[in-house]
C-alpha cells in the first residue's frame, strides 16, 4: 500500500495538484486503506471495487465519528473523504471508474446561517487573549484580531510571511489562499495597531509573519488551543467563527458592499457571501416571537 500511496501522490505531482490538496488527498486514501485492512483482514488490497467503495460510504455515515465532537460525520466531511477516493480510481485505475461524483452525498444549501457570536463577546475575547500576558500574548492577540477584522482563514493568517504585510499601505497580501488563490486584503487600525505591537515584541528571524520559537510555520493546533483556553462557559469561540462574524458584520454595519465582502474574504462564489447577509441567531429568535 506505501507504494500505491507514493505512486498516488507522484501522479497528483504531475497533474499540478497543490502540496496542500495532496497532503489532504493521501490522508483520506490512507484512512480508506485503514479501514479496509480493519475490515478484511489479510487479504491484500488490489484495486477500488464498487463493493467495498459502498461499504465504506456507509461506515463513513452511520459509524464514523468525528474525533473533536463525538457525532456522526456531516455531509462535507463524508464528500470531502470520498472525492480523495475519486482521484485515486482517477488516476490509479482510469479504466474501471467505480467511484464517481455520483456518489457524494447531496447537501442541502443553508437557508440560513446564523452567527452565533456578538461584537461583544468578540472583544471580550480579544481582550482575553491580549490580558494572558505570556510571552505569546501579542502575537495570538494579533492574529485573532486579523481573523475577526480582516477574515482570513486561519491558515491564511499562519502562512503569511512579513513581506506579505504593508501596515502602511493598509494592506495584507494573501498569497495561498483556498484553491490556490491570491487576494489583497484592506486592513483597519484594529488590525494595523495588533500587528505592529507584536512585531516590535518579536525578535525571532523568521520568514513567517507568526512563528513558534524556532522561527518555524505555526502549527493551527497551537492557535486551536488559545481559543479552547480563553472560550469562556456559555460560548465557544472557535477560529472559522471569527471569520463569519467579519462577514457579517462588514454587511451588516453598511461599511462593505456584498462584492467587496466577497473579495476581502476570498470567497469563489457570491452565493457564499450572501449567507452572510442573515441575521444572528439571537436576532432571528426575537424576530421569531413577533410571529
Amino acid at each position: 500500500m506505501d507504494e500505491l500511496i507514493m505512486n498516488f501522490e507522484n501522479k497528483m505531482h504531475l497533474e499540478g495538484k497543490s502540496e496542500k490538496t495532496i497532503k489532504v488527498y493521501i490522508a483520506s486514501v490512507k484512512e480508506f486503506f485503514r479501514w479496509f485492512n480493519d475490515s478484511f483482514g489479510d487479504v491484500g488490497f488490489k484495486k477500488l471495487y464498487r463493493e467495498n467503495i459502498l461499504e465504506y460510504k456507509s461506515y463513513l455515515k452511520n459509524v464514523k465519528t468525528c474525533k473533536r465532537t463525538g457525532q456522526n460525520l456531516n455531509a462535507k466531511s463524508i464528500n470531502a473523504k470520498l472525492s480523495a477516493l475519486i482521484k485515486y480510481n482517477e488516476l490509479m485505475q482510469p479504466d474501471n471508474i467505480v467511484i464517481s461524483k455520483a456518489d457524494l452525498i447531496k447537501v442541502q444549501a443553508e437557508i440560513i446561517s446564523p452567527t452565533n457570536i456578538t461584537k461583544k463577546e468578540v472583544e471580550e475575547f480579544r481582550q482575553r487573549v491580549l490580558q494572558s500576558e505570556g510571552c505569546s500574548a501579542k502575537r495570538n492577540y494579533a492574529i485573532i484580531t486579523i481573523m475577526a477584522y480582516a477574515g482570513l482563514r486561519i491558515s491564511e493568517v499562519l502562512h503569511l510571511k512579513k513581506v506579505d504585510v504593508n501596515t502602511a499601505a493598509s494592506q495584507i497580501r494573501v498569497a495561498d489562499g483556498k484553491g490556490e488563490k491570491q487576494r489583497i486584503v484592506i486592513i483597519n487600525s484594529k488590525v494595523i495597531s495588533a500587528i505592529r505591537e507584536y512585531q516590535r515584541s518579536d525578535n525571532v528571524e523568521s520568514d513567517y509573519l507568526f512563528h513558534n520559537s524556532k522561527g518555524k510555520i505555526l502549527n493551527p493546533s497551537t492557535i486551536n488551543k488559545v481559543f479552547d483556553e480563553f472560550s469562556v462557559d456559555g460560548y465557544h469561540i472557535h477560529p472559522h467563527m471569527l471569520r463569519h462574524f467579519f462577514c457579517y458584520n462588514a454587511l451588516e454595519s453598511g461599511a462593505y458592499s456584498i462584492n467587496e465582502v466577497s473579495n476581502q474574504a476570498g470567497h469563489t462564489s457570491i452565493k457564499t457571501t450572501l449567507k452572510y447577509l442573515n441575521p444572528n441567531l439571537e436576532q432571528i429568535k426575537k424576530k421569531s416571537e413577533l410571529l
